[in-house]
């Protein structure tokens, strides 16, 4: 019996193997090698029984794609996994045309026509997220449709997945970052979709007071009386969340529902932390003001993501779209048609279809 300690990291590995079921026996998986909280994705993969995860690394902020390389491999090797994973620093044909799922993840982007025609005809792509947040510059849906390359989303609050837990969390965190209390913290949160309720709902579970706009719930302000209630009231909030992902709406700066001389002038010591949303970027930065993350992204992206939290928001996330893969891959191999291999994988995993694919779900 090895007297190596157990690390946290390879209990969650395990746990999340066995709650998504995850059966990637046989199938060759095309991902990313990265660090931090992604360091796992790929070696996951790889624990979920697949036949070869070609990880790809590339150089980005935090170092250089052989540092990446090297560390994957030995936490590879350390989890009884390298014999079935290895890390390419480019990407090349012959390692795209031997797999059968392709992941949308960081260096893997874009999937780009090039791309998409070194891969076999069975080939499929599960997003890491759900439809309505597809961008047009990650993939070419139109070139993977043409040939016959299955796209499905991730539907990110089905069993087991309950990535609508997290928000709230990292909302919370953001407010412990800018360095308040939470208890008889005053918020403002500008947000709708599931995003943005899922964070109202946690504050409100945990006794915040919470000042609620979007364009998306009843329980809401509407934006179009953010203005007033804030010249109102705006004084009394020590920190704004924006945490807008479904509408591209200035929030704050020169021409936004709020800009930052209003808010200077109310509320000189209100603090913001950004999650998602259309903001005045170079307006918040000469400010004055303090706001968290320093990296405030445009529309779109997040700026404060899961992995703030920790790596099993990650792995769960990047788990519930191997499974999509999955169903998908299996499907497909099976001779099934793309719009049958489609409605396979809705009924057998947490897929998520594009809502002008047609089909039904």
């Amino acid at each position: 019996m090895s007297d190596r300690p157990v690390q946290r990291i390879d209990r969650v590995l395990r746990q999340i193997v066995e709650e998504f079921d995850l059966d990637l026996n046989g199938l060759g998986i095309y991902t990313e090698a990265a660090t931090g909280a992604y360091l796992h994705t790929p070696i996951l993969a790889a624990m979920g029984g697949a036949r070869k995860v070609h990880a790809l690394a590339a150089d980005s902020s935090f170092g250089p794609k052989e540092a990446v390389r090297e560390q994957t491999l030995a936490e590879a090797d350390r989890l009884g996994v390298a014999d079935r994973l290895e890390v390419a620093l480019e990407k090349t044909p012959e390692d795209v045309a031997d797999c059968d799922v392709f992941t949308n993840s960081g260096s893997v982007r874009p999937i780009d026509r090039e791309m998409i025609s070194w891969m076999k005809p069975t080939a499929v792509v599960p997003l890491m997220w759900e439809t309505w947040e597809f961008r047009e510059a990650d993939l070419d849906l139109g070139e993977c449709r043409r040939r016959g390359i299955l796209v499905l989303g991730t539907h990110e609050s089905t069993p087991p997945l309950s990535m609508y837990s997290y928000p709230g969390h990292m909302a919370m965190k953001l407010v412990y970052e800018l360095g308040l209390e939470g208890h008889r913290t005053r918020v403002l949160l500008l947000g709708g979709g599931n995003l943005g309720q899922s964070i109202h709902d946690h504050f409100r579970r945990v006794d915040v007071e919470v000042g609620w706009f979007s364009d998306t719930h009843e329980r809401s302000g509407p934006y179009d009386s953010l203005h007033d209630h804030f010249l109102a009231e705006g004084g009394a909030y020590d920190v704004a969340i924006v945490a807008e992902h479904e509408r591209d709406v200035l929030l704050m700066g020169d021409g936004g529902l709020v800009t930052f001389d209003e808010i200077r002038q109310v509320c000189p010591l209100l603090r913001i932390g950004v999650i998602s949303g259309n903001l005045d970027v170079a307006g918040l930065k000469a400010s004055s003001l303090a706001y968290c993350p320093d990296d405030v992204r445009p529309f779109g992206y997040m700026s404060y993501q899961p992995y703030h939290l920790g790596p099993r928001p990650v792995l769960e996330l990047y788990a519930g779209g191997l499974k999509v893969g999955e169903s998908m891959a299996r499907a497909r191999r099976r001779g099934l048609s793309v719009d049958e291999a489609a409605a396979w994988a809705l009924a057998h995993s947490p897929a998520m279809d594009f809502p002008d694919s047609g089909r039904q779900a």
